[in-house]
């Protein structure tokens, strides 16, 4: 008896060969966007940072939509509450009773994140969790 096979034995490892192919492409394409992303981020931050006489020192949200933000204009820094569509002026503030290198700075405005381990936040929420367990019992 004999089994007849649809095609030649050449077609399964064409096949083969092109989903490689298209996943090598894919993989190529991604880590293309992923680079080109970084690079435009940094390129943007640079040019924004650097050539503003307005900065965003610090923000602090206090409610949905609603922020007080520190804001830098030329020299001089003033309190800014910011709305779903309003900005409201609240102060002008002196230079020498903030604290200017982002210590509890939020960095969701600003640009500027700090870097976090992920081993030191993992390790924290276990801790967390383990504490709370125990207080549970």
């Amino acid at each position: 008896m004999k089994i007849f096979l649809s095609g030649n034995s050449y077609g399964g490892w064409h096949s083969f060969a092109n989903i490689l192919s298209l996943l090598l492409i894919f993989v190529l394409v991604l880590a293309m966007a992923y680079f080109s992303t970084k690079f435009i981020a940094k390129f943007q931050a640079g040019n924004i940072n650097n050539k503003s006489n307005i900065k965003i020192i610090e923000s602090y949200r206090i409610g949905n939509n609603k922020f007080i933000a520190i804001v830098k204009i030329g020299d001089d820094y003033y309190a800014i509450a910011l709305g779903k569509e309003e900005v409201t002026f609240i102060d002008k503030l002196n230079a020498e009773g903030l604290r200017l290198n982002n210590e509890g700075s939020s960095g969701a405005m600003d640009g500027t994140f700090e870097k976090v381990d992920f081993k030191d936040v993992l390790s924290k929420l276990k801790n967390k969790k383990s504490k709370d367990d125990e207080d549970t019992k």
